[in-house]
């Protein structure tokens, strides 16, 4: 009989021993999150099938030091504070100047185990800047050996990296410093040549701003944000 594969194994099931129970984050870097608005902190723990959890706590570290925000098993005295999925999650509601800093959970296996884990929050001093995007979808019949390039005109000129935004190797094309009604958008691949267009019609800028036309030929342009021109 081949045992070859027995160290293996023995070495797998080591490491999983010497794992144990630990606690993380799944997102390394710091959040960001503004005056009056929830932040929820969700962690993750890891623990072998024989391990259980005898307590997880939060703790906040600030600018005023530290203060304790939840105990599982226990009672938690701030209203705004609340726990969900055995201690994992932190809910902290109507975020004020002193929230911001550094949150800690902590997990007490029933050996005495611990493990820790740390989420810094960071004040977030404007929201992000939302924008409204036309997408050129191009759907082909069958498999093809390249990807389709995309260009963009509107009102007849090409859109440049000068004087537009696109993203996503250029089928999506962002709105916001644009001002033009005729958006044409040209796909080339080795499978020929599609154009659509999308006409914002005077109606749209007279009374009924989201009135529009597409007009396609093998390629589908959808509006991914609701195009309202005052």
């Amino acid at each position: 009989m081949n045992l070859n594969w027995m160290p293996c194994l023995l070495l797998a099931l080591c490491a999983q021993k010497l794992q144990g129970l630990s606690v993380e984050f799944g997102r390394p870097l710091p959040f960001r999150v503004a005056l009056g608005r929830k932040l929820v902190l969700q962690s993750i723990i890891k623990k072998l099938p024989r391990e259980h959890i005898l307590m997880v706590t939060w703790e906040h570290y600030g600018d005023k030091g530290a203060r304790r925000l939840a105990t599982i098993p226990g009672k938690i005295q701030d209203p705004r504070v609340s726990t969900e999925d055995g201690g994992t999650t932190l809910r902290l509601s109507d975020i004020q100047e002193s929230d911001f800093g550094r949150y800690i959970i902590s997990v007490t296996g029933l050996d005495g185990t611990q493990s820790s884990a740390y989420k810094d929050v960071r004040k977030s001093d404007k929201p992000p800047e939302a924008s409204v995007v036309l997408l050129c979808d191009v759907s082909p019949e069958g498999a093809q050996w390249d990807s389709p390039v995309v260009t963009w005109l509107v009102d007849g000129v090409e859109v440049t990296n000068q004087t537009g935004h696109t993203s996503e190797g250029g089928r999506k094309l962002h709105l916001q410093e644009l001002k033009g009604r005729n958006y044409t958008c040209i796909s080339n691949s080795s499978l020929g040549t599609s154009v659509a267009l999308f006409i914002i019609p005077d109606s749209a800028v007279s009374g009924n701003p989201c009135a529009v036309c597409v007009c396609s030929s093998n390629i589908i342009v959808a509006l991914l944000a609701v195009l309202c021109w005052q």
